[in-house]
């Protein structure tokens, strides 16, 4: 029994993690195949490094102290930041804060498949020990290099080099740090720490690089995607989504408020991908690709404000607009004053009312 609770830790408390840290993808642009990829490659990952430590080991090419304390953090890193070298390069993706999304969860691969490793050996107390400090370590150091990976590529000016070399160097360091700190038994709140702050800093990363990508929104979402500047201001309001969508609801519905809202996160990762244009000018294949994909998300926005329709689209274009909350309101207490004066007639709300307009505007154009 004793047995199976140590897999329960080793196992559902990192993957925990990693749905907290998915949480703050505001705007969904990782996608979940590629967060199983990252997984897979860091258990694949830690085997390999493992057998490279293994054999320095064995043919006493190296110490056990210097494979703790240098060559394992190092070796980890770099087996690590493999996946993320060859996602950066890929039109998926987006910007630097999926670099942080795809390396937290490869790291917490790593560290799964490493907790699995010791489950033997150690004690459950242990276990519950290294999930909050050794798999956090992990799973922050690779974010890490994600995000310095994605700023070096996406990003065409300023110091690019120096950037990725300061980020290497953190990540690297941090687990050099909390390998010597751990090792031997010594300071368990010092590992503690050094885990919770790692997770912690990435956390606080990905609230920054929200309010950049909210910049970019509003800068590269427009006309030319025919997205007013009403939904702009509606896109922006996204991380307080259920408010934003209230009247929504209360107007026409849960079911147009969850076509709504994908078409809101649609329309904000269509913003995203065009500002990512920019910084691939000079790879021709992999600005088409975005560029395919841009076309694609054009067309299913237009198909899901097909399905919402036209009413309904005219109330999300003016959620923020006061005066245009006030006409419609206005407009429906009149047309309940009239249906109060014919005795509730059905048909005689406000859509109803406009819908028979429409209607009869369309038979008009059909007699001329």
């Amino acid at each position: 029994m004793e047995l199976i609770f140590r897999i329960l830790i080793a196992s559902s408390i990192p993957l925990l993690f990693l749905y907290f840290i998915l949480q703050l993808d505001f705007y969904q642009t990782s996608q979940f195949r590629l967060i199983l990829l990252c997984l897979g490659w860091g258990v694949l990952a830690y085997y390999l490094v493992s057998t490279i430590n293994n054999t320095l080991k064995s043919f006493n090419i190296v110490g056990l102290e210097n494979i703790v304390h240098i060559y394992a953090p190092l070796l980890e890193e770099l087996f690590k930041g493999m996946i993320l070298i060859y996602l950066v390069r890929r039109s998926r993706f987006t910007y630097s804060i999926d670099g942080a999304l795809y390396g937290f969860a490869t790291g917490i691969g790593f560290a799964v498949f490493e907790n699995f490793e010791a489950i033997n050996s150690q004690t459950t107390e242990a276990i519950l020990q290294r999930v909050f400090s050794a798999n956090l370590v992990h799973a922050s150091s690779s974010a890490i290099i994600g995000i310095a990976l994605g700023v070096f590529w996406l990003r065409r000016v300023g110091p690019r080099w120096l950037f990725l070399i300061a980020g290497l160097f953190l990540a690297i360091g941090q687990h050099m740090l909390y390998n010597k700190i751990s090792h031997g038994g010594n300071s368990l709140f010092a590992a503690f720490v050094t885990g919770i702050l790692g997770a912690g800093f990435i956390a606080l990363v990905m609230q920054q690089g929200k309010k950049q990508t909210q910049n970019w929104i509003k800068e590269k979402l427009g006309m030319e995607d025919r997205v007013t500047q009403n939904e702009v201001a509606v896109v922006d309001r996204l991380a307080n989504s259920d408010a934003v969508l209230y009247p929504v609801v209360e107007r026409f519905g849960p079911e147009t408020a969850s076509q709504v809202e994908k078409l809101l996160y649609l329309q904000a990762r269509l913003g995203i991908k065009r500002k990512s244009l920019d910084s691939i000018q000079n790879n021709d294949a992999i600005h088409n690709a975005v560029e395919v994909e841009i076309n694609e998300m054009r067309a299913d926005m237009e198909n899901i404000q097909r399905e919402i329709g036209a009413y309904a689209m005219l109330f999300v274009r003016g959620l923020f607009t006061e005066e245009m909350i006030s006409v419609w309101d206005q407009m429906q207490a009149k047309i309940q004053e009239r249906s109060a004066a014919t005795g509730g007639q059905k048909g005689s709300g406000l859509w109803s009312s406009l819908d028979e307009r429409v209607k009869s505007a369309s038979e008009n154009e059909r007699v001329e």
